[in-house]
């Protein structure tokens, strides 16, 4: 079953919907097939699709007679189609014609024939028209008198053809008086004043100054007749060149946007001439914002005296020294709802430590820089934060911020690089605080490099790095929050009263956790337990459930550490599921932050060398004295004390007497049962040198073999010694050296 269209929409007219003119080919049963103007691309659309687009006024159809009207109108007004496009002036003459026109008409229904001779100065039916008129707009005054010797200002009326003339086209317009309206606008030539390649010329020399570069125009138009190619037809025209001031006559013409882009760049033109968003992007307290970093238009020093050392890289401190000028970065995080700002830090780089310490200042009370600082008015409360964004920086585009935020229960959204209006509330805080506070400060730079031309900036600083911190602080706790704000959705109210009015409407804030802004915004160390806790940066933590973890036993923790709150600490150890807490041990911390808390045990640790020195010598004088009178160490100046030494080292050095193994080769031994034979066959052989085969002992059948030749040392020739024969060894030839027989037995 097909559907009947609600609405007449017949075959040519041109519907805009969803930003796109959609023309009707064909009005079918079941819709209508329609093509786009802009793409060219054909599809369907149903009845009840466009029905629906229509009475939610998200449709709006343009029959083929309405827009033959319409192209006719500006055909003939010149691309005027209201009233209100013209200037004043013209717009009250087309008030006093059209109150001609519709005395004109008013007389004709009364059965006046109005004729152009009848309506003209001479004419019968001139003051009929001009009395009529009067009555309709008195205030242009068409019937003029005489007063005082002059005639009164008025309206000038032409004679009768004009007038016949405004009531035709008029009533051919269909009642549209922005036709009455003086044409002077299409006057003049309408062809072009120009040739052709002079036209080129025209942008070939406008292409050429839209770059970067930024070249200047007179020395590129004289640069440019001489590349510019001209065919020898044209050349034989002798039409010179168009002049500079017709090219600057162009340059004027062109939208300032297109110079920007040209001779700026895209990233700059979209910064200063992007347009901005006009969203409501949040409507409660901590429900979005946005973070960024800015480096400040300022340098800062203690006292203001430039001053230049040699500084080793690996001992420099990484802390802001008083005495050393520099420019500093501020670290900014502001509620996008209520234009509160939540948190603020300066420090010497944009990196992610500080981009926690804002997280950690965004979710935390502010009432110790407001008494520090002396500021009179409450600071915003701590909030627990919803949305996140920030651009593409590496302050912020890092795995150990995204982490923690996403531990702490936000939803991260990354800004596009270079694109500050993606995330204009921060940014435009920047440059109100530049300009209602740093501008007036010793030290400005100004915004732009070489600005201040005869100013010195860094010869000029004089504020140190806290107390400008003062400054901003004080800024955005006692002024800020109290002036009236133009951003979209604020309607010129304050951000403390946006504030008071969104708890209001959407109830009480949420309120931060303060175990999760430890774990995850929090500083982590790798600590050993031992009998006393846990040390975090030299600072003791302990706590009953950490000593039934240890249970006397030194193991390896992970220390969670608020550097905002040492009260407490989160303890992590590998294979424990449970998350311990430990309370602070030493109580002198109790209300310092860790910075605080680090300062106090340096300056404890620092002291005037000269004390120092002298506090060493009373050390070492009571330790003397101490052990003189213990008795126990003799005097170092009588010799016997160091007797005992010298015994002592005599009786080690017989302890380290170690027996020795004998040599490889021995003398002759006999074999097993033949220690005691006394024959030449006694059974003694010559000791064999290590690795050779073992002896074998003569068997009993097998007499032993006499052997002839002389007798050896051992490691010698082989064979038994022979008796009977003495001689010495001599140095070149070891002699064979013999014996007696025994006679008698020696044991």
């Amino acid at each position: 079953m097909t559907s009947q269209p609600l609405y007449n929409i017949p075959k040519g007219s041109i519907l805009k919907l969803d930003g796109r003119e959609l023309m009707v080919s064909v009005r079918e049963e079941s819709g209508y097939a329609v093509r786009c103007l802009d793409s060219g691309e054909c599809f369907s659309l149903t009845v009840e699709r466009v029905d629906d687009a229509i009475r939610e006024r998200d449709c709006e159809v343009n029959k083929p007679a309405d827009a033959e009207k319409r192209y006719a109108l500006l055909e003939y007004t010149g691309g005027i189609e209201r009233v209100e496009q013209f200037p004043e002036e013209t717009q009250r003459i087309v008030q006093g014609r059209l109150a001609l026109v519709l005395a004109q008409d008013a007389l004709r229904e009364e059965g006046e024939k109005l004729t152009q001779r009848s309506m003209d100065k001479a004419g019968k039916h001139r003051r009929l028209v001009l009395e009529r008129a009067d009555r309709i707009a008195p205030g242009f005054n068409f019937l003029r008198t005489r007063r005082g010797g002059k005639l009164a200002a008025g309206f000038d009326v032409p004679q009768g053809r004009t007038l016949a003339s405004y009531y035709d086209v008029y009533h051919r317009f269909d009642r549209n008086p922005v036709v009455l309206a003086d044409r002077d606008h299409k006057k003049g030539r309408r062809e072009p004043r120009l040739w052709d390649w002079q036209e080129r010329f025209i942008s070939f020399v406008l292409d050429c100054w839209l770059v970067p570069q930024k070249p200047k125009l007179a020395e590129l138009y004289a640069q440019a007749k001489e590349e510019f190619y001209r065919s020898p037809q044209e050349i034989a025209q002798c039409i010179s060149f168009p002049t500079i001031t017709t090219i600057r006559s162009r340059i004027k013409a062109i939208s300032e946007v297109v110079r920007v882009i040209g001779r700026g760049g895209k990233r700059h033109a979209t910064n200063v001439k992007g347009p901005g968003s006009t969203d409501v992007r949040a409507l409660a307290f901590g429900e979005k914002f946005e973070t960024d970093q800015c480096l400040l238009s300022i340098f800062t020093s203690g006292d203001g005296v430039v001053r230049a050392k040699v500084i080793d890289p690996k001992q420099a401190p990484q802390e802001l020294a008083d005495n050393e000028v520099r420019r500093c970065w501020l670290h900014l995080i502001i509620d996008v709802a209520t234009r509160e700002v939540l948190g603020w830090v300066i420090s010497e780089t944009a990196d992610a430590d500080h981009t926690k310490a804002l997280l950690r200042m965004a979710t935390r009370d502010k009432t110790k820089e407001k008494v520090r600082y002396g500021c009179r008015q409450e600071p915003v409360p701590p909030v627990r934060l919803g949305l996140s964004l920030a651009d593409n920086g590496t302050a912020t585009r890092n795995a150990d911020v995204y982490a923690s935020q996403l531990g702490m229960g936000m939803s991260v959204m990354t800004a596009r690089a270079y694109q500050p209006l993606d995330k204009q509330v921060v940014e435009r805080v920047f440059g109100t605080l530049q300009w209602q506070v740093l501008n007036t400060l010793p030290g400005y730079t100004g915004s732009r490099p070489g600005e201040l031309t005869g100013y010195d900036p860094k010869n000029s600083a004089k504020l140190s790095h806290d107390q400008l911190y003062g400054i901003i602080t004080r800024y955005f706790i006692d002024e800020y929050p109290f002036r009236p704000h133009r951003g979209t959705g604020m309607n010129g109210a304050t951000p403390r009263q946006k504030r008071e009015e969104a708890q209001k409407r959407y109830g009480a804030i949420e309120a931060p956790s303060q175990r999760d802004r430890c774990l995850h915004l929090g500083a982590k160390v790798i600590a050993t337990t031992t009998s006393d806790g846990v040390r975090a940066f030299n600072i003791p933590f302990n706590s009953s459930q950490l000593v039934r973890f240890d249970d006397g036993k030194s193991k390896r923790v992970t220390v969670h550490l608020d550097p905002d709150d040492l009260r407490k600490v989160y303890v992590t150890a590998e294979g424990v599921e449970e998350v311990m807490e430990a309370e602070l041990s030493m109580t002198v911390f109790k209300d310092q932050s860790l910075e605080e808390a680090i300062e106090i045990m340096e300056a404890a640790s620092r002291s005037n060398p000269t004390l120092r020195e002298l506090h060493d010598r009373h050390l070492r004088e009571a330790r003397a004295r101490r052990a003189r009178d213990s008795g126990f160490f003799p005097d170092s100046r009588d010799p016997s004390s160091y007797q005992t030494l010298a015994q002592l080292e005599a009786r080690a050095s017989e302890l380290l007497q170690v027996e020795t193994r004998p040599a490889a080769y021995i003398g002759a031994t006999a074999a097993p049962g033949q220690l005691m034979s006394r024959g030449r066959t006694s059974g003694v052989v010559p000791a064999r040198p290590a690795g050779t085969a073992p002896f074998k002992p003569p068997s009993a059948s097998t007499p032993p073999r006499a052997s002839t030749s002389s007798p050896r040392f051992a490691g010698q020739a082989d064979g038994p010694p022979e008796t009977g024969t003495t001689s010495a060894p001599d140095s070149d030839d070891i002699k064979a050296m013999t014996f007696g027989p025994i006679k008698d037995s020696k044991l």
